[in-house]
């Protein structure tokens, strides 16, 4: 298993995401590319420009909610599709991600799977050997 990444697991009548890195700042970098990945059905086009967002939470698992809940608002709020992330920092309170995007005018190819919300359901961050991981419930 490499030393972060994602993947889909089963989930009844919702998608969700596994996902494990070395520390907060992976983990939810992972995530995001993770929620990008199912949320863009077809291989992501290059961004056009970045987008700059800055989460706050209580709890580590509050600030990964958050963080995906802010990428995946750039769709019906910025009419933006997510094609690429990055997170440059993340603690126990904050985190600093820059989201490569594209219009969703412009990219009249670009097939993007409905997601509705990014839930709380069985969110817990969980400390392995490896680091962290989590499970991301997304709403469908």
């Amino acid at each position: 298993m490499a030393e972060a990444g994602f993947e889909q697991v089963e989930h009844t009548a919702d998608l969700a995401l596994r996902c494990w890195a070395p520390d907060l700042r992976g983990l939810i970098e992972q995530a995001a590319r993770g929620l990008i990945a199912l949320l863009v059905a077809d291989e992501p086009p290059s961004a056009e420009r970045t987008v700059e967002l800055r989460v706050e939470g209580a709890s580590g698992e509050e600030l990964l909610h958050d963080a995906l809940r802010e990428v995946l608002l750039l769709v019906p709020l910025e009419g933006l599709a997510p094609v690429s992330v990055r997170v440059d920092a993340a603690d126990e309170g904050t985190a600093s991600l820059v989201v490569g995007v594209v219009p969703l005018g412009a990219a009249t190819d670009l097939h993007l799977q409905e997601i509705k919300a990014v839930t709380y359901h069985g969110l817990e961050i969980a400390r392995t050997e490896r680091g962290l991981e989590a499970q991301v419930v997304l709403d469908v």
